[in-house]
């Protein structure tokens, strides 16, 4: 199976496995507080896994980019980006929008 680019990027930036605080930046959540209160209520699309001999919660790096690739497959916007979107002379009227993580997103 070939990788994804958003996959390869990830590998490169964290190994395979994510801790909670980079999930929760990739997955677009303000902190791992909000992260972890989504997870016990079981409204996260990935599944977190504890890892033996570590504190907190883990994700597979493969699972993110699968719900970051569908994500932005799928076109789903963020309504308040939306908003911001319109109020920008630079992007296009009915341009779409979909939210992506604003800190601690690849680093270049």
């Amino acid at each position: 199976m070939r990788k994804s680019a958003t996959l390869k990027m990830l590998e490169d930036e964290h190994g395979w496995l994510l801790s909670a605080s980079t999930t929760a930046k990739y997955l677009g959540f303000r902190n791992t507080e909000a992260l972890r209160m989504a997870r016990r209520q079981g409204r996260l699309a990935i599944r977190m896994f504890p890892v033996e001999g570590r504190r907190g919660f883990f994700a597979a790096a493969e699972d993110v980019a699968r719900w970051m690739d569908e994500t932005l497959a799928k076109g789903r916007l963020d309504p308040k980006a939306q908003s911001l979107a319109s109020k920008d002379d630079h992007i296009r009227p009915g341009a779409e929008m979909v939210s992506v993580p604003s800190k601690g997103g690849p680093k270049h």
